[in-house]
């Protein structure tokens, strides 16, 4: 594309000379026009539309100025690209000394479009051209009667003293890849331009929209260009490509653009902040509040080098450092037509990645964040959640365009309390289907490996996700979840889950499965147990010494299992069983309003089971009502409570059947046979 558009742009010139001799004949401004649309039919195959005026000055300086133009390609509907006016001016002498020397190149409101359909099939491609009867029947005139040949082009030498473009824009759109870009504010300045192999300078600068995903971001491009299209090589060096904090340079090198086009390069960046980055591309917000201390950041620096063809692109080496951590990766890209990729090789290797000051900040800025008056006296505005929107749709084109096949290796994860080594990540990508494998990942005293897979070939994705705990320290685990500080000892558990939808929200809704788990070693803390059934024995006729239990237990055996059917809100259920007691219960979480609610059965077992919690007779097997809802920030102490209603009525039922007891012994002890059964259906009328 680039060598037929400097082909086009040399035929204009031309035709500038044929034009300024004509404009002696009196040659009228619509046979310019046609003269300048058949020379870019004939040397592009694109169809060129003038609907604006044409202006053509012959002194001092031969200069064209065209009004509302529009480039099209025949086949399709689209345009390729439109300006609101551009202006050529050429250097007269510069002709005859057979050199084309355009002064000024200058270009307003110009845009340009590139648009990808779901085959693939790209709206410049020349593979959809139409033919040149078809191209004639679209312009209306008869292109033989203007010139029987195309315009000879190979030998002409062509330079600028100065190009200028303002207020352009580029939307890419790529249906087969899901991709859309949009580039406003673009500007373009470069002085002594030339495709001969002389060194030049272009600066560009412009706002890029990544499709609403990030924030618009101004970015500024610096670089010397020598391009010396006759040999088709172009060298890009002293490339700033800027992007406020981080400044990346480097160097390019394209040959063979247009039998067997190669490309190598190489950037390296400064030491940058990555938090400032991320305010940059909107992805966090900045410090409304003056803390008064220093900020904490994350100085990142990142160097590559790469080369490729239209065929694969492979990054030889990437090297980055975050702090203390150090990342290596190799990739290897596999394309399809229009640099498009088809198969992903990658290897990545990380050492210690600390992640303990990121989550410092984050908490400071919330901090921050909450004035002293509103700590004090929180509204209803304040103690709302704000959680981002759950019902976001998936995007899975990618998964089915194209193929991926790589590892990440990190030798070590910090985040406070959190420590994790030895982490080995594979994914595969393959047809529409991720499979993603942990192995066995050295945590908490023990081992963690996982395995997902996400079916993106239908409409509403399939997700399964299997994850094996074993032998997990939980007071290891307890600092940075808190709720567990309660139990102690050595965790197994296995949990598999499948989900489908094609929102977020839907796979939320749909969550289904269970997880299994065993703790032996265990210690636990059964101050809510006490509580629950000290309440319970408040309104008991005879009382019981609930306060006598030990605070800390350790049972022989702690187990359950948790069961989930579509989705988390409700349906749960679950058991729990320590030695003698058992508990179990159906409810749910609100994630929106930070809450959970179960009902909820406590039983004590009595003999086999081993008696480690030591209560009366009374109160075996008995289901005991007990309500747990509260909010996530509760203390455990105020998350269940016994259904004293309920209670009331088992300690009736209870008092009723040993008073029936007792009377059936004194009938079978002392009424005479003849009247046992007399005396039973009276003391059923009493009780009932």
């Amino acid at each position: 594309m680039l060598k037929k558009l400097i082909k086009a742009l040399a035929a204009l010139i031309l035709l500038l000379i044929v034009i300024s001799v004509g404009s002696f004949l009196f040659i009228n401004t619509d046979q310019y026009k046609s003269l300048l649309e058949t020379a870019v039919a004939n040397n592009t195959g694109y169809q060129l539309n003038i609907a604006g005026e044409l202006e053509l000055d012959i002194f001092p300086t031969l200069r064209l100025t065209l009004h509302d133009v529009r480039l099209r390609n025949p086949a399709v509907p689209q345009e390729l690209a439109s300006t609101s006016v551009i202006t050529l001016g050429v250097d007269r002498g510069s002709l005859f000394r057979g050199r084309i020397l355009i002064q000024e190149l200058l270009a307003d409101d110009f845009h340009i479009n590139y648009y990808v359909d779901q085959s693939g099939s790209n709206i410049w491609d020349s593979d959809n051209l139409l033919d040149d009867q078809a191209q004639e029947k679209l312009r209306g005139i008869d292109i033989t009667d203007l010139t029987n040949e195309t315009i000879d082009t190979e030998d002409v030498s062509l330079s600028f003293d100065r190009i200028s473009i303002a207020d352009a824009s580029i939307d890419y759109q790529n249906l087969s890849s899901d991709l859309h870009y949009r580039i406003d504010n673009f500007s373009l300045e470069s002085q002594n331009t030339n495709v001969e192999g002389r060194p030049f300078n272009l600066d560009i600068a412009f706002r890029f929209l990544n499709n609403g995903l990030t924030q618009p971001v101004d970015i500024g491009v610096r670089s010397t260009i020598v391009a010396d299209i006759s040999n088709e090589n172009i060298f890009i060096s002293d490339i700033n490509f800027a992007l406020t904090p981080m400044l990346l340079t480097g160097e390019i090198a394209i040959t063979s653009l247009d039998d067997a086009l190669a490309y190598k390069g190489s950037f390296t960046s400064n030491d940058f902040d990555i938090n400032m980055l991320m305010q940059t591309l909107g992805l966090s917000e900045p410090e409304t509040v003056f803390s008064g201390g220093v900020q904490k950041t994350q100085d990142l620096a990142l160097g590559f080098q790469f080369n490729g063809n239209q065929e694969q692109l492979s990054f030889e080496s990437f090297s980055g450092s975050l702090g203390a951590t150090e990342i290596e990766a190799e990739a290897n890209v596999r394309l399809v037509s229009g640099f498009i990729p088809d198969n992903i090789s990658y290897d990545i290797i990380v050492n210690n990645i600390d992640l303990s000051p990121l989550l410092a900040f984050n908490e400071d800025n919330v901090e921050l964040a909450i004035s002293p008056e509103e700590s004090t006296a929180p509204s209803a505005a304040s103690t709302t959640p704000n959680r981002p929107e759950q019902d976001v749709e998936l995007s899975l084109n990618i998964l089915n365009s194209l193929n991926v096949l790589g590892s990440i290796y990190i030798e070590s994860i910090t985040a406070d309390e959190l420590y994790l080594q030895d982490i080995n990540i594979f994914t595969n990508l393959e047809d529409g289907v991720l499979d993603i494998e942990i192995q066995p990942v050295s945590a908490y005293g023990g081992s963690i490996q996982g395995a997902a897979r996400l079916d993106g070939r239908n409409p509403a994705a399939d997700i399964g996700i299997q994850l094996d705990l074993k032998n997990i320290n939980i007071s290891e685990l307890s600092p940075p979840i808190p709720r567990f500080n309660s139990f102690n000892g050595s965790l197994d558990a296995e949990a598999n889950y499948t989900s489908s939808g094609a929102t977020t929200g839907e796979l939320v809704d749909t969550l289904s499965g269970s997880t299994a788990f065993t703790i032996t070693e265990n210690s636990v803390d059964i101050g809510v147990i006490k509580q629950v059934f000290t309440a319970i024995a408040a309104l008991s006729p005879t009382g019981e010494a609930i306060q006598q239990w030990p605070d800390v237990i350790q049972f022989s055996e702690l187990s359950g299992f948790i069961l989930l059917e579509n989705g988390i809100t409700e349906n749960q259920q679950f058991k729990v069983r320590m030695d003698n007691l058992d508990v179990t219960g159906t409810g749910g979480i609100n994630l929106d309003e930070e809450t959970f609610g179960y009902d909820m059965l406590f039983t004590v077992l009595g003999e086999p089971y081993i008696q480690t919690i030591p209560i009366n007779d009374l109160y075996h097997n008995v289901s005991w009502p007990v309500d747990c809802s509260a909010t996530f920030d509760d203390e455990v102490t105020r998350y269940c409570r016994p259904d004293f209603t309920q209670v009331r009525e088992i300690f009736s039922q209870i008092a009723t059947n040993a008073a029936r007891n007792a009377l059936e012994e004194i009938i079978t002890d002392q009424v005479p046979d003849l009247l046992q059964d007399a005396a039973r259906g009276l003391l059923r009328n009493i009780l009932n």
